[in-house]
């Protein structure tokens, strides 16, 4: 009866000792809503979602790092209290890109808090800078009157990375005018029938101390005509 009595509790302490034994969190899978190798533009934001299982069901703490900290994006989510103690097998975060261009790695941590072990997880994005593309507007003809005042339209322009553009406007032919090279919607007064022909070009204003991709050119042709009673 001694015997019996020793085998069972030594079986019962390994089998205490198998119980309590954590298991270390796993990463499943880890994705972006961009492709396999995600590539944004600068500001762009990037949602990122993590999935994860724990053999033991503990409470798990996600903690996001750009490892480029200086210069690195933003996490929307930038409390990392919201992220702790979660007895979920999925977490999303967004992630916001810098102005600066350049590839990007975000590193996520996910701990159980009792297997002693660390889970990590890696991925890379590359953050790019698109050129704008400049709109001049469509061609016209107007109908001349002494005084007229004609309005060039750039506000079509367009930029990739959704900043801020910046305007040039150049008459490349008519009669000589005035008027500000720098507005988006530039006024002349029209000195007589001719063609007035204007060329735009449009630079990303947040890129430009950083040596900024300048559009392509866009024409417009105003045709300003005497013989006319109307626009069209």
């Amino acid at each position: 009866m001694r015997w019996t009595l020793v085998l069972v509790c030594l079986f019962s302490l390994t089998g205490c000792g198998l119980l309590d034994r954590q298991e270390q969190p796993q990463i499943v899978e880890l994705t972006t809503d961009q492709d396999e190798h995600p590539s944004v533009g600068r500001g762009s934001k990037v949602q990122i979602t993590l999935f994860t299982e724990d053999a033991d069901n503990d409470e798990l703490d996600y903690l996001w790092t750009d490892l480029k900290r200086e210069e690195g994006g933003q996490f929307a989510a930038s409390n990392q209290d919201s992220l702790r103690g979660l007895f979920q097998d999925s977490v999303t975060v967004v992630w916001i890109a810098p102005v600066v261009t350049g590839v990007y790695t975000l590193k996520v941590e996910v701990d159980d808090g009792k297997s002693g072990t660390i889970t990590e997880g890696m991925v890379e994005i590359h953050v790019t800078q698109g050129p704008p593309v400049a709109d001049a507007g469509m061609d016209r003809t107007i109908a001349y009157a002494s005084g007229l005042r004609v309005t060039l339209d750039g506000t079509g322009s367009s930029d990739p990375d959704r900043d801020p553009l910046r305007y040039t406007w150049t008459q490349l032919d008519g009669p000589g005018v005035d008027f500000d090279a720098a507005n988006s919607m530039p006024v002349f007064r029209a000195v007589a029938p001719a063609d007035y022909v204007f060329e735009l070009r449009v630079v990303d204003d947040i890129a430009v101390a950083e040596g900024a991709i300048e559009s392509e050119p866009d024409t417009v042709i105003l045709r300003v005509d005497d013989r006319l009673g109307f626009d069209f």
